[in-house]
């Protein structure tokens, strides 16, 4: 797999993902540290957790609720997501450690002309690169890779214009193999509540059918399946198309990236806000996957 954190949408986080992952694997004991019980911050942490474990690293996990900070050794390393501030910083001295804030701006060259788009890095995406630097090969950091994404997906920017972030982890992703991008009749296990404007009788007629159509007649079926979402408030057009025409999926996945966040959403309705997320990430950890959670 190639090396996320030398991606051109990352080169401006790079040296100081290079310099935290030397850092961590100095072999002394890391805190993974969260400055609130969320879905974001927990996606954020669990592929760092991954890499820790694949490298036999010591740490211990501190997911707060609320602003609670959890308690930090400030002679100890440190790895805190701090969904309260922007931008990225490392301290090699005195309190050794990285704050990954909420939104780190890049830039992105999309297209034929390789136009340059402004972005935003999220902390999944950024954390997702640094695991893979702390562990280049490790089987769960492996596993978990197509999560890189998600963060950009549950992101607000997702709602009101073209993500070129998301674009770019997509197609990179696709690319290496480790997602495939399928419209939704090509997914195994829909999600019905992630796409509620879709009935589901029409759905099994069109995935019946399917393979006997051709180009043009599946993209007649996907119309047809979307339309009446077409007169809902939500979501964005750029998440309407994502939803019908580019679902995520990896090898093992049955259900889509959308139906997988959709459920892990719902944990934080039946459980507080800490063992939410720490189920969240435990199933990550385990399983690569979200679909089971609920039946834990």
């Amino acid at each position: 797999m190639r090396a996320l954190a030398n991606e051109e949408i990352f080169s401006s986080v790079s040296e100081i993902l290079h310099s935290a992952a030397s850092m961590v694997r100095s072999g002394e004991r890391v805190t993974l540290a969260t400055t609130e019980a969320t879905l974001p911050s927990s996606l954020a942490i669990a592929p760092i957790e991954a890499a820790l474990l694949d490298e036999g690293l010591p740490y211990r996990r501190s997911i707060s609720d609320g602003r609670k900070s959890g308690s930090i050794n400030p002679e100890s390393t440190f790895i805190i997501i701090d969904m309260d501030n922007d931008g990225i910083t490392i301290s090699e001295k005195g309190a050794r450690g990285l704050h990954i804030g909420a939104n780190v701006p890049t830039i992105a060259h999309m297209g034929q002309h390789a136009k340059a788009r402004n972005g935003i890095l999220t902390p999944t995406a950024i954390s997702h690169a640094l695991a893979q630097l702390i562990s280049p090969s490790g089987k769960r950091v492996r596993r978990m890779r197509p999560w890189a994404i998600s963060g950009n997906w549950i992101s607000p920017s997702m709602d009101a214009t073209y993500d070129p972030v998301y674009t770019s982890l997509r197609d990179f992703l696709e690319e290496e193999g480790t997602i495939s991008v399928v419209p939704f009749p090509e997914v195994p296990d829909p999600d019905p509540q992630s796409r509620p404007w879709v009935n589901s009788d029409d759905l099994d007629a069109v995935r019946e059918r399917w393979a006997e159509l051709d180009a043009e007649g599946r993209a007649r079926a996907i119309s047809h399946l979307m339309r009446p979402g077409l007169f809902s408030s939500a979501p964005s057009t750029a998440r309407f198309e994502e939803l019908g025409w580019h679902c995520i999926l990896a090898p093992t996945w049955e259900r889509d990236l959308a139906g997988q966040i959709r459920e892990a959403s719902s944990i934080w309705g039946t459980n507080n806000r800490e063992d939410a997320a720490g189920k969240l990430i435990d199933s990550l950890i385990s399983n690569g996957q979200i679909r089971t959670i609920q039946s834990e």
